[in-house]
């Protein structure tokens, strides 16, 4: 019991180093995967492109819900979207996992530097969604009017 619980510690502790290290590989920064001169510069970046888009894929399915669930105002269509937007996120998840595999693959071997998934990282449009319908609300009902 002692050193299964142990094994969990330090895997965790693995886990959450790699996680550091990589996700800082993946920021958006003047050293885009696309920016460098040779490809051993842009290695590094691509490799940790894909670990964060395989790790962040199961965050694609609140995402998307969310995200369709904003474009109403309704709480029926609010629904729906949530509801449509499970299955829109299982596909996002799906593709970012095999978009992060295949740039961890090609990443030593000088695949194509470019991403595979647009956005490239995980992303969300729920404040502009909310933004925009909160404006065509106040248009309609003119209370918002100044």
């Amino acid at each position: 019991m002692i050193k299964s619980k142990r094994f969990v510690q330090i895997l965790l502790i693995a886990v959450s180093l790699s996680s550091v290290l990589l996700g800082g590989c993946s920021l958006n920064s003047a050293n885009y995967v696309g920016n460098e001169e040779s490809y051993s510069e842009r290695a590094p970046r691509k490799l940790g492109r894909g670990m964060t888009n395989i790790l962040s894929a199961p965050l694609e399915i609140p995402n998307q819900a969310v995200d369709l669930a904003a474009e109403n105002d309704e709480p029926a269509e609010q629904a729906a979207g949530y509801v449509g937007g499970l299955f829109v996120g299982f596909a996002y998840a799906g593709g970012r996992v095999v978009s992060g595999v295949y740039d961890i693959i090609t990443s030593p071997f000088g695949g194509p530097a470019v991403p595979t998934m647009d956005p490239d990282l995980i992303h969300s449009d729920y404040c502009e969604k909310v933004e925009k319908r909160d404006e065509s609300f106040k248009d309609v009902t003119g209370l918002g009017a100044e």
